[in-house]
C-alpha cells in the first residue's frame, strides 16, 4: 500500500515538474509577486497618529508637567496632538464626535494631594474606535502612576524622618527624591509596526498555496476524462490512494512554495516574519486548510474546468477578504469580520501578530487551531465527495 502510494505520487511529481507547472505556479510567480508588490509598497505602515484629550481640572503644576514632558518625548514627536478640554463632558463628546481618540482626566486637588504623599488618581477616557490613542493614553498614565507612587513614598519617608510638613515639598525636590522624569522607556507605539513588504510577502504565498495544491487536485478530474483514473482503480490497490498520491505531492509543493517565498522575502527585503518555529507551523497550517478546501472543490466539480474555475474564484475571494491582497487594516470592520471566516484571514492575522510583536509559537495557537478545524471540517466533507463521485 505504502509502495502504491509512492508510486503515485512519484509519478504525479514527475508529471508537474515535465510540464513546468510546479515551478511556475509554485515558485516563480509568488516570488515575482511578492517583490514587485514589496519594492513598489513595501516599507512600515502609514504613520500613526493619535489626538489624546488633556482635561485639567487641577490647574496645578503636576498636569503642566506632565504635559511639557510629554510633548518633549522622542518616541511621541510627529505622532502625538495633545488637545485642552474643559471638563469631561466636554471630553466624553469629542471621543464621541472621533475628534480626539483618548482622553486623560486630572481631577482637581490632584497636585495638592500628590504634594502632600497622598497619592492620586488619573481617568483615562478611551474609544473603540481608536485602539491606539487608548494606548498613548495608558502608556502616559502608567507613568504618571509611577511617577506619583515616587512622589508618595518621598513624602512619607521625609515626614517619619522628622522634616516638618511646611518643608517637605521643598526638602523633596531639593534631595531629587520626587521620583524619575517622566519619560515612556519603551515606544507605546512598538508592536504593531509590520513592514507591507511582510504583508505582500505573506499574502502571496498564502494565495498561491491555493493554486499550487488545487493543481493536483484538478488532475485527478483530467485523468477521470481521459481514462487513466479507472485504469488506476483497476489496479490491486486502494480506492483511495490515486487521491492520497496527489494530496501529498499537492501539499509538498504548496509547503515547498510557502517557505520559498518567505525566504526570498527576507533576504530581498531584509525583514522578519516573526519566530521560524511558529511561522513555519503557521504556513503549515495555512498549507493544511488550502489543500482541504482545493480538495472540496475537486470532490465536487464535475470538470477538471470547472474546478479551475471555482478554485480561481475562490481563491481570490478569500485572498481579498483574508488579508493577502489589501492588508486586514484597510478593510471596514465588517470585512475584518468576514476575514475570520478564511483561512487567510487567519494565517495574515498570525503573521502580523508574529512579525509586529516578536512573540512565538504561543502568539499564533489560536490561528493554527483554527486552521486546522477549516482543514479536518473540508477534509471530511471532501471525503464524503469523493466517496459519492470519484470513489465511486
Amino acid at each position: 500500500m505504502l509502495r502504491s502510494l509512492l508510486t503515485v505520487s512519484a509519478l504525479e511529481l514527475r508529471t508537474r515538474l515535465r510540464d513546468g507547472t510546479a515551478l511556475v505556479i509554485a515558485v516563480i510567480v509568488p516570488v515575482a509577486l511578492a517583490t514587485l508588490f514589496g519594492l513598489a509598497l513595501g516599507g512600515d505602515d502609514p504613520p500613526l497618529r493619535a489626538t489624546v484629550g488633556i482635561v485639567d481640572l487641577d490647574g496645578g503644576e503636576f498636569p503642566a508637567s506632565v504635559r511639557a514632558e510629554v510633548m518633549a518625548a522622542k518616541e511621541l514627536k510627529g505622532m502625538l496632538t495633545l488637545r485642552d478640554l474643559p471638563g469631561r463632558p466636554e471630553a466624553q463628546q469629542a471621543l464621541d464626535a472621533g475628534d480626539i481618540g483618548s482622553a486623560i482626566v486630572f481631577p482637581a486637588g490632584f497636585s495638592r494631594s500628590v504634594g502632600a504623599g497622598e497619592g492620586g488618581r488619573v481617568d483615562v477616557l478611551g474609544s473603540a474606535e481608536a485602539p491606539l490613542a487608548g494606548v498613548v493614553a495608558n502608556a502616559i498614565v502608567d507613568r504618571i502612576s509611577a511617577l506619583v507612587d515616587a512622589r508618595t513614598l518621598a513624602v512619607r519617608a521625609s515626614l517619619r524622618a522628622g522634616v516638618p510638613a511646611d518643608q517637605v515639598k521643598e526638602f523633596v525636590e531639593r534631595n531629587g527624591a520626587a521620583g524619575p522624569a517622566l519619560t515612556l522607556s519603551n515606544d507605546p507605539l512598538q508592536g504593531g509596526k509590520v513592514d507591507l513588504s511582510v504583508y505582500y510577502g505573506s499574502g502571496m504565498a498564502a494565495l498561491f498555496a491555493f493554486f499550487v495544491v488545487g493543481a493536483s487536485f484538478r488532475s485527478l478530474l483530467t485523468e477521470r476524462r481521459q481514462g487513466t483514473l479507472d485504469r488506476m482503480r483497476a489496479a490491486p490497490i486502494r480506492p483511495w490512494v490515486p487521491i492520497a498520491g496527489k494530496a501529498v505531492v499537492g501539499f509538498t509543493l504548496a509547503v515547498v512554495s510557502v517557505c520559498v517565498t518567505w525566504a526570498s522575502s527576507v533576504l530581498v527585503f531584509g525583514t522578519s516574519w516573526g519566530d521560524p518555529v511558529a511561522v513555519f507551523t503557521l504556513l503549515v497550517a495555512h498549507v493544511l486548510a488550502a489543500a482541504a478546501i482545493t480538495m472540496l472543490v475537486a470532490s465536487r466539480a464535475r470538470t477538471d474546468a470547472q474546478a479551475d474555475g471555482i478554485t480561481m474564484v475562490v481563491s481570490f475571494v478569500m485572498a481579498f477578504f483574508g488579508g493577502s491582497l489589501v492588508p486586514l487594516y484597510n478593510l471596514p470592520d465588517v470585512l475584518r469580520t468576514v476575514a475570520l471566516f478564511t483561512p487567510n484571514g487567519w494565517t495574515s492575522t498570525g503573521l502580523t501578530g508574529l512579525a509586529g510583536s516578536g512573540g512565538g509559537l504561543a502568539t499564533v495557537a489560536g490561528p493554527i487551531a483554527v486552521l486546522c478545524a477549516i482543514a479536518l471540517t473540508a477534509g471530511g466533507l471532501a471525503a464524503v465527495g469523493f466517496r459519492k463521485g470519484l470513489l465511486g
